[in-house]
């Protein structure tokens, strides 16, 4: 199967790739510049796009794929006035390129990641916040291409994700650094529970949803769940956490910060787990892993 992925280098895309190439695909990457992370993973092709969307149609109508993964995406948890910009073109406008260049080239099948933030207090749509509101909007513009084009689409609604090798200030690194420096961590009163899913389970989610989109009927979409097999509270997270590191746990000031205005505290799950899928990797052998990684890092 030929399959392109935007957001190739990014964290989910930067295991993604290897991992479908593994599987005997021909992948091809899209990325928002050219650098050493892209030409790192080995893709059959890559291209760039730039800030006028130059680049979508070059990289759908060349290659041909069977799917295209849309990946791409700026994250802002709590936007202030000057990320609306780069929210709005990063997650619709690019977006929208991305999928008039698939409706040109007559390719008819995509796997979407959108995010569980979209369905605030378990409704069917209600944003957390401005980013999830901008991955509904891309939904929304699908809409148009699934009745016009008969665009199959295949959206997994995604929870938190760690791993390996995981570049970004998430939670887990906090703690880690937190636990290394022996300082303080405020925090929260860590009452909210959270779905934490490892890298290798998403990719295999997204590996499934690659077959199976091609098999949707024209103009059908398909919404799915990629969560643990068990949501956690934050302070059940860091319990588990100290508990491989018993010599040097994380210090937390519980209580010491406020939470956020709309502070999910019961994740959504409304919606059908992606059918074939099941997450392998249970939290505490995810976490000695990440230990592991890490102690092999400092040797």
């Amino acid at each position: 199967m030929k399959i392109l992925v935007t957001g190739a280098t990014g964290f989910l895309g930067s295991h993604l790739v290897p991992y479908l190439l593994a599987q005997e695909h021909e992948v091809a990457c899209l990325s928002r510049q050219a650098s050493n992370a892209i030409e790192g993973l080995s893709c059959s092709r890559t291209w760039t796009v730039d800030e006028n969307g130059a680049g979508f149609r070059e990289a759908v109508s060349e290659f041909l794929p069977d799917v295209v993964v849309h990946l791409a995406a700026h994250y802002v948890s709590e936007h202030r006035y000057e990320d609306v910009g780069a929210l709005v073109k990063s997650n619709v406008e690019f977006g929208a390129y991305l999928l008039d260049a698939m409706s040109e080239a007559g390719c008819g099948a995509l796997v979407y990641a959108g995010t569980s933030w979209q369905h605030y207090r378990n409704e069917g749509y209600c944003p957390v916040n401005l980013y999830a509101a901008t991955k509904q909007a891309f939904s929304t513009l699908a809409e148009y291409y699934l009745s016009s084009t008969g665009l199959r689409l295949l959206e997994l609604h995604l929870y938190d994700s760690y791993g390996e090798g995981d570049p970004r200030l998430k939670l887990l690194n906090l703690l880690k650094l937190y636990a290394e420096s022996n300082d303080i961590l405020d925090m929260s009163g860590g009452e909210q529970r959270i779905h934490l899913v490892h890298i290798n389970d998403l990719c295999k989610g997204f590996k499934i949803a690659c077959a199976r989109v091609p098999e949707l009927a024209k103009g059908e979409r398909r919404i799915y769940r990629l969560p643990s097999a068990r949501a956690v509270t934050i302070k059940e997270l860091v319990d588990s956490f100290n508990a491989l590191n018993p010599d040097n746990p994380v210090r937390v000031r519980w209580g010491a910060r406020s939470y956020r205005e709309r502070e999910v505290f019961r994740p959504w799950e409304e919606a059908e787990c992606l059918p074939g899928w099941r997450p392998a990797i249970e939290l505490s052998d995810g976490l000695r892993r990440l230990r592991q990684a890490a102690t092999n890092n400092n040797d």
